[in-house]
C-alpha cells in the first residue's frame, strides 16, 4: 500500500482543515508516487510535459541548455515544494533532474486543474511560485553574481550545504572559477 500521508498533510495544511475521506480518495487517485535515484532525468526539453511534481524527499533541479551546450540552473526544489513546467502541456524547454535520491508525487495536468479549481489555497501557492520565478529572473538580470550568491545564502542556506559548487555556479550564471573567487572574497570579509 502506497503511503500518501505527506500529501494529505500538505492539503490539510494549505486548507487549514482536515481532509474528508472522499478528498483523500481523490488525492490517492490523482497522484502517482515514484522514487528516483540521484541523477535521474524525469523531464527532458522537447517533450510534451504533462506532469507536475510534489517532492516528498530529495532535491531536484530545473535547467536549460543554451545553444552552445552550456547548462543554466533555473531553480532547485526540495522537500515539500512543487516543480514542473508551468507552461504545460506545451513542449517544454526545460530539463528536470534529481540531484539526490528522491521520492516525488506526480499529477497530470488535467487532474492538477481539477485540484487547482477546488482548492483556492493551492492556486495561491502556485501563484507564489510564479512570483518567485519572476523575482529570480529580475535578480539575474539586475544584480551581480555576488549579490545573487548572498541572496541565496540568506534565503536558502540549506541549499548551500546540499549542492555542489558547480551547481551553484550554474544557478548564478557564472563559472565555477568565478564562484571560487566570490567565496574567497567573502571569506576575507568574515
Amino acid at each position: 500500500m502506497v503511503d500518501y500521508s505527506i500529501l494529505y498533510s500538505y492539503f490539510e495544511h494549505i486548507n487549514r482543515k482536515p481532509l474528508m475521506e472522499e478528498e483523500r480518495e481523490e488525492i490517492t487517485r490523482f497522484f502517482r508516487k515514484s522514487t528516483f535515484r540521484k541523477k535521474t532525468m524525469i523531464m527532458k526539453a522537447g517533450e510534451a510535459n504533462t506532469l507536475h511534481y510534489y517532492i516528498e524527499k530529495g532535491l531536484l533541479r530545473m535547467y536549460i541548455i543554451d545553444q552552445s551546450g552550456k547548462e543554466f540552473n533555473i531553480l532547485f526544489a526540495r522537500e515539500r515544494q512543487w516543480i514542473g513546467d508551468l507552461g504545460t502541456p506545451a513542449e517544454t524547454p526545460y530539463f528536470i533532474e534529481t540531484l539526490e535520491n528522491s521520492t516525488v508525487y506526480s499529477i497530470s495536468e488535467d487532474n492538477f486543474h481539477i485540484l487547482y479549481k477546488r482548492y483556492i489555497s493551492l492556486a495561491n501557492y502556485i501563484r507564489k511560485s510564479y512570483v518567485f520565478l519572476q523575482k529570480r529572473f529580475v535578480s539575474i538580470l539586475s544584480k551581480t553574481a555576488e549579490e545573487n550568491y548572498e541572496e541565496l545564502v540568506n534565503e536558502h542556506p540549506e541549499l548551500i550545504q546540499r549542492l555542489p559548487q558547480y551547481q551553484i555556479s550554474s544557478y548564478l550564471g557564472v563559472t565555477p572559477v568565478f564562484l571560487s573567487k566570490i567565496l574567497a572574497k567573502r571569506s576575507k570579509k568574515d
